[in-house]
């Protein structure tokens, strides 16, 4: 793994498996970017500001150029999303826009219009650099939580497909769900089509007479005239 940062990890956050991920991002937004020299990436962890709703996320520091990012229980994909923004203002500070003598207090954004514009631009650039590196990362690695994206499949199949792999894989053997498709030609097809034609030419074969004993009376007044042929003969017969 190729290192980019120097990342101080003053956290709880584990990053055996993320590691890379930070490194690769450093990368990628110095070729989107431009900026020169990584600047220090520190990681901390805070329970006072975790707890709050609106506790900070990540600061950038001019002077030391470096980037803190507050961990406490955010997602990778979230803290990741910081440093894009943060690395933003790291160009801008290499490139001299935040030499600004205004105000830089609490609301700051709202009351500095030069420090507003670098903000617009870190929300803009940044989320778009991201958006950019993950999407070009899970195309060069795709895994089973992004194909969907790629390929023409609603989320309803794609998680049975998911479910009847894995169920079958448990139980030991293997199914080819492709061949579960409909498909017409197949033979069970055949014999079905085969035995409609077979019943729909004996109907076709029954004369008017057999039609007429099958079917229930409409009255009691003309119950005779569904009887058998044979038995309405006697019947007439024996009357003569």
């Amino acid at each position: 793994m190729k290192k980019f940062f120097t990342i101080n990890n003053k956290s709880e956050m584990d990053l055996s498996q993320s590691e890379e991920l930070f490194h690769g991002l450093g990368q990628f937004a110095q070729e989107k970017m431009g900026f020169r020299k990584p600047p220090t990436l520190n990681l901390t962890s805070d329970n006072k500001n975790a707890s709050k709703a609106l506790g900070r996320t990540a600061h950038y520091d001019p002077q030391g150029m470096s980037v803190t990012i507050y961990t406490d229980g955010r997602h990778t994909k979230d803290i990741l999303r910081s440093l894009a923004h943060e690395l933003v203002h790291h160009t801008q500070n290499e490139n001299g826009m935040l030499n600004d003598s205004g105000y830089h207090g609490q609301g700051y954004a709202q009351k500095n219009k030069d420090l507003r514009k670098s903000e617009e631009e870190a929300y803009l650039k940044g989320n778009m650099c991201f958006r950019d590196w993950e999407d070009g990362l899970k195309q060069d690695k795709p895994t089973i939580y992004n194909e969907r994206r790629y390929k023409i499949m609603s989320t309803k199949n794609w998680k049975n497909n998911e479910l009847m792999e894995n169920l079958t894989e448990k139980f030991g053997f293997k199914m080819d769900l492709g061949a579960l498709n409909e498909a017409e030609g197949t033979d069970a097809d055949k014999e079905t089509d085969e035995d409609s034609e077979k019943e729909n030419a004996e109907k076709e074969s029954e004369s008017d007479e057999d039609v007429k004993a099958r079917t229930p009376p409409l009255d009691k007044a003309n119950k005779a005239d569904f009887l058998p042929k044979k038995v309405r003969d006697q019947i007439n017969k024996k009357a003569k």
